[in-house]
């Protein structure tokens, strides 16, 4: 197909654009449906009209022929005929052999009813008629009681000037609506494409390595901008998820450096200081637990980053979250008397989640697990579920000596310690498995000052219908 010189081809080449020519299509045949009716509807009313001033007409002549006979009808006939070619009115008036007496039409045989006559070229109108073409009226013929024949004709010609006329308005409605139609197309065209260049040209930058930028809504709350508010989203996720992954990288280089070098330094004075075989069975025995510790690191690493890539979130399936908290509480209360600690719980009947079963009782073992390692001796523990109209809610609660306010974000971050807790074992992945588990499952994790203690509140989204 040929593309129009002063028609843009991207313009012409964009959906918005072929929807439009759609558009046009569909009123261009509402528009010709439209004056297709009224061409009827007002064709047939003045054909009725023209008929009903035909009938009247001859009423009156047959009421004249009646008061007056023949010379008063001839001469009502002869008034009513005007000048030829300036009147709309047609007559002929014969006797019973067929010679016309009065009116303006050649004689013809006498046929009753509606019939259709050519008017003769002399009293045909002041315009020039096409080769072979030739006027008609619409007449109406009738038996005298005489035995002589009226006929009474009027000229369609003001019907035809006026089905004209609709044809030629019908003709410049669609030609006005055709000029809307690509004005209209162009401008959508050139609108959408802007906003396509937008999101291509953020896409390009971000590409080329700005990964902070992003495309700007316009605030109109079109698909435009829900699908840039959609895109800005993905790309936050993306860029925390390289933040991590950047993260993640400088955390293994510093905190893996320092139980890597008191491998290699164990090792070493094993090599060079033991003497005998118990000495070296002992440093081997210290070196596999060292490596261990370092393998589980990587294990806890691993399993974080499968969490936060979402592949888990196809296999959720309703968890009854009763049962996971009574076995988490069954399993700690003995970790936690061994301690000198105390754990009670209060857990709901009943509350179930959408969710990974195994992931949300390592979220919660985590917590608890967090809990009793951090606190002394004869410290309460406490486990509570409830189950609310706007979802499940779920705390963790101890007296222990807590998170300062000003660490308690910082604590979900991968290696992070408390200088507190640094003496005691751990990686300091625990919390960071805990916010990604909860991040995965659409939890709100909320810390707070237990006074004493430390209160961690998880909210559960609110189980939709199956």
């Amino acid at each position: 197909m040929a593309i129009p010189s002063w028609l843009p081809s991207r313009s012409w080449r964009t959906y918005s654009f072929r929807i439009t020519l759609l558009y046009f299509a569909l009123l261009g045949a509402s528009v010709l449906i439209l004056f297709g009716v009224i061409y009827w509807v007002t064709a047939d009313f003045m054909r009725n009209q023209l008929r009903a001033a035909i009938k009247a007409d001859e009423f009156y002549l047959t009421d004249a022929f009646a008061v007056g006979g023949v010379d008063g009808l001839a001469a009502e006939i002869a008034r009513r005929g005007g000048t030829p070619g300036r009147t709309p009115n047609y007559y002929l008036l014969e006797d019973p052999t067929g010679k016309r007496i009065a009116g303006n039409l050649e004689p013809r045989a006498a046929v009753t009813g509606w019939q259709e006559v050519p008017i003769p070229p002399h009293l045909d109108s002041d315009e020039v008629a096409a080769p072979g073409e030739v006027d008609v009226l619409l007449a109406r013929g009738r038996m005298l009681s005489n035995g002589w024949f009226l006929l009474v004709g009027q000229n369609e010609d003001r019907f035809a000037d006026f089905q004209d006329q609709i044809v030629r308005i019908a003709g410049w409605s669609l030609a006005g609506v055709f000029v809307l139609a690509v004005l209209g197309g162009r401008a959508i065209s050139a609108s959408m494409l802007r906003r396509v260049a937008a999101i291509t040209d953020a896409s390009s930058e971000i590409m080329r390595g700005n990964l902070g930028r992003r495309i700007a809504l316009r605030g109109t709350g079109d698909e435009f901008d829900h699908l840039s508010a959609n895109l800005n989203e993905m790309l936050d996720r993306i860029q925390m998820l390289m933040d991590g992954l950047k993260q993640v990288s400088n955390d293994i280089a510093h905190d893996l450096r320092t139980p890597l070098s008191h491998l290699r330094q164990r090792l070493e004075d094993a090599r060079d200081k033991a003497t005998s075989a118990a000495e070296y069975r002992g440093a081997v025995e210290t070196a596999i637990g060292a490596t261990d510790e370092i393998l589980a690191t990587f294990g806890a690493l691993l399993r974080i980053a499968q969490i936060e890539s979402g592949t888990r979130r196809a296999a959720f399936a309703p968890v009854d979250l009763s049962a996971v908290a009574r076995m988490i509480a069954e399993t700690y209360g003995p970790v936690a008397e061994d301690r000198g600690q105390h754990l009670t719980s209060r857990i709901a009947e009943g509350v179930t989640v959408n969710g990974d079963r195994q992931l949300l009782t390592q979220l919660l073992a985590n917590l608890v697990e967090n809990a009793v390692r951090h606190s002394p001796a004869k410290t309460t523990i406490s486990l509570a579920l409830d189950d609310r109209p706007d979802g499940a809610l779920m705390s963790v609660r101890d007296d222990g000596p807590g998170i300062p306010a000003d660490e308690r974000r910082k604590v979900f971050r991968r290696f992070y310690r408390l200088d507190a807790s640094r003496t005691t074992p751990g990686s300091g992945l625990g919390l960071s498995l805990v916010a990604a588990i909860a991040d995965l499952h659409r939890i709100a994790v909320e810390l707070a000052n237990a006074e004493p203690g430390l209160l961690v509140t998880l909210r559960f989204p609110r189980m939709g219908p199956p």
